[in-house]
């Protein structure tokens, strides 16, 4: 009963949580209906607003991980906050902006709209938080001064064996590429040229590498700053969504994803490095 009883409170928050943002953004006049979408769509859309918050609900219950739940309650505060803290959304006729002398039936959304991004890239954010999850398993694997997980995960044993470092290191850089690669494509960012096709690849295959890597340092090294910063860029890339500003750290981050790699290593290098000091003066002190 207890194994039954996780999933279903977590699957019960869902869609509690799915609800509640739904019923506030119908309140403030966005359109997002059940009668705005097909039945595909409002599956993706409502069902990963269900996901992002009973995936960190479930390991909080499950195996007493609360990073991500934390990460969800700041997150969701934040949305609702922005929608309903005042300025809040105005809604404006692209011709009040333009100045021009008929309106044009084309409205425009300022300070508001987090509800409908966040539900957009409900996906992305529900990836972030997984990290964050195997990130503090393993801190609290690692270091006898941290509480340790009251029930060890079946499938993920600290420090994990080379094959099973591979595995969790595929599966977390395919979900990784997965995502990013619809988050690209959902922005529009294209790619001019003849060969545009082959840095679509390329950077697909760039993303599964800058998840693979820092996740087998992880969980095979128990090098926790690379999937630390990892999850950092993470998040950078989507929050900046919200604000849907001209600058988007994107079209970077997919596309010179071998520049975030090299910080990635360098975090990598340094972090071994301090870990051999420390063990250079134990041995000191014991000597």
């Amino acid at each position: 009963m207890p194994s039954i009883r996780s999933p279903l409170v977590s699957l019960l928050v869902g869609l509690v949580h799915a609800g509640t943002l739904i019923a506030v953004a119908l309140t403030l006049g966005y359109s997002i209906g059940p009668s705005e979408y097909t039945s595909l769509g409002m599956g993706w859309r409502y069902g990963g607003l269900v996901i992002v918050a009973a995936v960190p609900v479930w390991l909080g219950l499950r195996y007493r991980i609360i990073a991500p739940l934390i990460a969800l309650v700041l997150t969701t505060g934040y949305v609702l906050g922005m929608e309903l803290v005042p300025p809040g959304p105005t809604f404006r006729d692209v011709a009040e902006l333009e100045r021009l002398a008929e309106p044009t039936g084309i409205t425009v959304v300022e300070n508001g709209l987090y509800i409908v991004r966040y539900m957009l890239n409900a996906s992305v954010w529900a990836v972030r938080f997984s990290f964050l999850g195997l990130i503090e398993y393993t801190v609290r694997t690692r270091w006898k001064r941290l509480p340790a997980v009251p029930s060890p995960i079946v499938l993920i044993s600290i420090p994990a064996s080379r094959e099973q470092a591979v595995r969790i290191a595929t599966v977390g850089g395919v979900l990784h590429a997965v995502v990013m690669l619809w988050f690209t494509l959902r922005l529009g960012l294209t790619v001019s040229g003849e060969f545009g096709w082959l840095i679509y690849i390329s950077s697909t295959l760039g993303m599964w590498i800058l998840a693979a890597v820092p996740l087998y340092l992880l969980v095979r090294h128990l090098v926790v700053g690379p999937a630390t910063a990892l999850a950092v860029f993470i998040l950078l890339n989507v929050q900046a969504e919200f604000t849907a500003s001209p600058d988007d750290p994107h079209a970077l981050y997919f596309g010179a994803w071998f520049l975030y790699l090299g910080l990635l290593l360098i975090v990598a290098g340094v972090e071994f490095g301090l870990r051999r000091l420390q063990i250079a003066q134990r041995l000191r002190m014991m000597t």
